[in-house]
């Protein structure tokens, strides 16, 4: 998009370079993405979730209310689809809390192999509540998916269930109804104007919370560090992900998730002394396999 909304033209769009920029742009965004949780995780002990939380949405308005006054004004900020956009917004909240939290209670490489079932939960929500019609291979990728997210879990391993499951459980089926949702309201509102509203209600929950039941003074000059870096981390990771999408479609920047896998193995690997075993990596081969597939079929249904 230019500097009056309008969109960029299609030599821009369908080019191998833009592609290129857009694909670079979105793995910016998940490294980014990736290391908060990991800082999250790290210091999860030493300050509370919420106030990470209320910094982390904070943050990013500064950098969404620059970029939509730039664009259009503040026309740009109006919503159409008032209830749709509560709908994601407190989705959005709820999915991102519930993510951060099966970071702090599971291994971070194990939770960032079975977020990649987001693609199966959002293909069974748009079943539900939109409608869409879903043949026997999307089916059998579904539970080719699901299969691979039990293969990691391992219910036959002593001591397997660990409340990081249902957190990530919760936060995977509230992310896709976030998603869901984006998808009706990608029809009538900009993608600024639904951000800034959405990170605009989660600093007010959590600072509202924050405010009423903790407090800050107690917190060390190397945690308010730590609060101040993932707050401008969060700010950077709005941009980069604005970004990827203005350069290539999501559709055609959907592989690149799977880069969370191998940084998440990494982090886990060597932060956290995680093991990766056989379980591991049959069942993240299972959830990729299905969700590309169920991408690709997406795609064609989308062409043809």
């Amino acid at each position: 998009m230019n500097a009056n909304g309008k969109k960029l033209n299609g030599s821009l769009k369908y080019s191998r370079d833009s592609y290129f920029l857009g694909a670079l742009f979105l793995f910016f965004e998940i490294v980014v993405g990736t290391f908060i949780a990991a800082i999250i995780k790290y210091f999860s002990s030493d300050v509370s979730l919420s106030i990470v939380l209320m910094f982390r949405y904070l943050f990013c308005l500064p950098v969404l209310v620059v970029v939509g006054l730039q664009i259009g004004g503040t026309s740009y900020f109006i919503i159409k689809n008032k209830k749709v956009m509560s709908l994601r917004s407190v989705a959005g909240l709820l999915g991102l809390s519930f993510w951060y939290l099966s970071v702090i209670h599971f291994d971070i490489s194990k939770a960032l192999a079975l977020s990649q079932v987001m693609p199966i939960f959002i293909c069974i929500l748009s079943i539900l509540f939109l409608g869409e019609k879903v043949g026997i291979f999307r089916w059998s990728a579904i539970l080719v998916g699901l299969t691979g997210a039990v293969i990691i879990i391992n219910p036959d391993s002593k001591n397997w269930y660990n409340i990081g499951i249902l957190y990530i459980f919760l936060g995977t089926l509230f992310a896709s109804i976030m998603f869901v949702a984006l998808r009706r309201l990608g029809m009538t509102e900009n993608a600024v104007a639904t951000a800034f509203w959405y990170n605009l209600f989660g600093s007010f929950v959590f600072s509202l919370y924050c405010i009423s039941t903790l407090t800050l003074d107690n917190i060390s000059p190397e945690i308010w560090t730590m609060l101040i870096i993932i707050g401008v981390m969060a700010s950077a990771q709005q941009i980069f992900m604005a970004l990827s999408h203005t350069y290539a479609s999501a559709s055609s920047l959907a592989p690149v998730h799977y880069t969370t896998i191998p940084l998440g193995i990494f982090l886990g690997l060597l932060v956290f002394d995680e093991k990766i075993d056989l379980n591991f990596l049959i069942g993240t081969f299972l959830i990729v396999g299905s969700t590309l597939f169920i991408l690709y079929r997406e795609r064609k249904k989308t062409i043809g």
